[in-house]
């Protein structure tokens, strides 16, 4: 492993690293995306045939950009490309495309590698879906619980009977997942949840849950059961920090938890101003992640995302982008009908 060795100064531009059992100058070549030459040229002296365990040398950095439309990712612990490419939403073949040489059983704790950023050129308030073979507008309207007319009104040229494998179009958000729901306020059930605790998380009584959920069985909620809540003069607020990247809930004056999220890039920059939550809608898909709650501004709303490596970030086309597992939890503690600042 690279580790930084202060018996050993390795010059700028390499890093030192400590030879273990079975290493050669080529193996550690490979590893590090560098050549025996170069390792040998930062190391005069070495005798390759002399290499012992514990020995300290210093190893070239190769630093090469990231290309256009992709982004930087530094390998940790537990790290797979196949755990890397379900993250970021991609696939190890394109992985081992923009990183030629580099080698899946071989990544190390803090090596640098080129991961692509999904690319959607679709408007706000849509999703990019890849045509596959067999797809109709119809089927992925009822797929997407949409229309073909709102697809094709979405997507202005797009020739129905002329779909092909691997073409792009843009798909609405879906209305509500449960049109039994009409305030479209939604609360995802999690291990541990009784009625009474999801009742004084919204304001409201357990009997008014049960009213808004006809045939529920307070005694065998389930885990990702979905259930509608009764809105209620909302206790939380949210206030959002376009120059700290920060989403802050606040509950009966109290700070419960901040979050960092992404915000809009300086070609659609996020809206300024007090606004209130007026939708929830759970798996929006695409660049909206798991969870997407929508504000009184339209076409804008706090959401998760495939595109991790984004939070922290001015990067989303205006919205409040966070990450899924975030995302996920905030949506549970807040109602439609909160108050959304955002400076």
């Amino acid at each position: 492993m690279m580790n930084m060795n202060y018996s050993r100064q390795c010059p700028s531009g390499t890093a030192a690293y400590t030879i273990r059992a079975g290493d050669t100058l080529y193996l550690i070549a490979q590893r590090f995306n560098t050549t025996v030459q170069a390792i040998l040229a930062t190391n005069p002296g070495i005798d390759p045939e002399r290499l012992y365990i514990g020995q300290v040398i210093c190893i070239p950095q190769v630093q090469q950009p990231c290309p256009a439309g992709s982004t930087t990712y530094v390998i940790r612990s537990g790290d797979t490309l196949a755990s890397i490419a379900r993250r970021f939403n991609t696939t190890v073949q394109a992985l081992l495309a923009i990183n030629p040489g580099i080698i899946p059983e071989m990544l190390y704790i803090g090596q640098v590698i080129c991961v692509p950023q999904p690319v959607s050129g679709c408007p706000i308030g849509t999703s990019p879906y890849e045509i596959k073979a067999g797809d109709t507008l119809a089927n992925i309207a009822a797929r997407f619980n949409t229309t073909v007319r709102a697809i094709l009104n979405t997507n202005p040229g797009v020739v129905p009977e002329r779909l092909y494998v691997g073409q792009v179009i843009c798909i609405p958000q879906p209305q509500s997942v449960d049109p039994s729901c009409p305030t479209m306020n939604f609360y995802v059930i999690r291990r541990g949840d009784t009625l009474s605790a999801i009742a004084r998380i919204f304001n409201v009584s357990v009997q008014q849950i049960i009213n808004a959920n006809p045939g529920i069985n307070p005694n065998a909620l389930y885990v990702d059961q979905v259930i509608c809540i009764p809105v209620s003069p909302s206790p939380t607020r949210i206030i959002v920090s376009i120059e700290a990247k920060t989403l802050s809930l606040y509950r009966d004056g109290r700070l419960v938890k901040s979050y960092p999220v992404a915000t809009g890039k300086p070609s659609t920059p996020t809206p300024r101003g007090n606004f209130t939550i007026v939708n929830k809608q759970i798996n929006p898909g695409g660049p909206f992640g798991t969870r997407w709650m929508g504000l009184s501004i339209p076409h804008y709303g706090i959401h998760g995302t495939n595109n991790p490596a984004s939070i922290g970030t001015a990067a989303s086309n205006g919205c409040i982008r966070m990450y899924n597992e975030d995302v996920n939890e905030l949506f549970n503690l807040v109602s439609v009908g909160t108050i959304v600042n955002i400076y």
